[in-house]
């Protein structure tokens, strides 16, 4: 019988199960709950006895520190050698034409268009709609019920809030946050914050000094 192990914590992690056990329901699941220490550094003792030679593996996290915190745990399975095939809720619907990248989320009732591309490692809420040819690049964070227009693109490690709506052709940057529910039809630089509680956006450059 296969089996997988599922590495989260809290809430995150028993959806997680709860949704693998729905759609895989003949593999044996091994949670697997990985803490943080006050200084943010996992305990990854908790998996150092899994073995890639008969299991697969899965990783869910939250978007911290710019979802940076669940590409750290997603490398360390990957340096072990296990495969990790990306999570599709029930009742998802993703067009023939379409590639989803390993230890994604996929969220029930999610539709993804033709020819859109969603990088590795990252997670699309429930009820989402991605327009035809949009790019999501890895380690992305999008909230549940985000609309994403045709041929929009989104960077690696961004993060989208819940009921964000992008007019088609929007561009947004790497490492940028855009937390305000609504139409944007403008695109937005890397390294922007735009959140409901800040009254303007908030952008990180680069000084150039070393």
């Amino acid at each position: 019988m296969p089996s997988k192990f599922v590495i989260g914590s809290a809430a995150l992690l028993k959806a997680a199960l709860a949704s693998w056990s729905e759609i895989a329901p003949n593999e044996t699941l091994y949670p697997i709950d990985v803490g943080q220490d006050r200084d943010y550094r996992f305990d990854l003792t908790v998996i150092s006895n899994a073995s890639p030679s008969d299991a697969t593996a899965f990783v869910i996290w939250g978007s911290q520190f710019l979802n940076f915190r669940r590409l750290e745990l997603m490398g360390e399975l990957k340096s072990r050698g296990f495969r990790m095939p990306p999570l599709i809720c029930r009742g998802a619907l993703i067009a023939p034409t379409s590639t989803i990248g390993e230890n994604c989320v996929i969220g029930a009732g999610t539709i993804i268009g033709a020819g859109c591309r969603v990088g590795f490692n990252s997670v699309i809420g429930a009820g989402c709609v991605l327009g035809a040819e949009a790019q999501i690049a890895s380690s992305t964070w999008i909230g549940d019920g985000v609309m994403i227009g045709m041929q929009s693109r989104v960077g690696a490690n961004a993060t989208l809030g819940a009921g964000v709506i992008l007019s088609d052709g929007v561009s947004i940057g790497k490492q940028s946050i855009l937390d305000l529910p609504g139409r944007h039809s403008e695109s937005l630089p890397e390294k922007t914050f735009i959140l409901s509680t800040f009254p303007s956006a908030v952008s990180i450059t680069d000084s150039g000094r070393p």
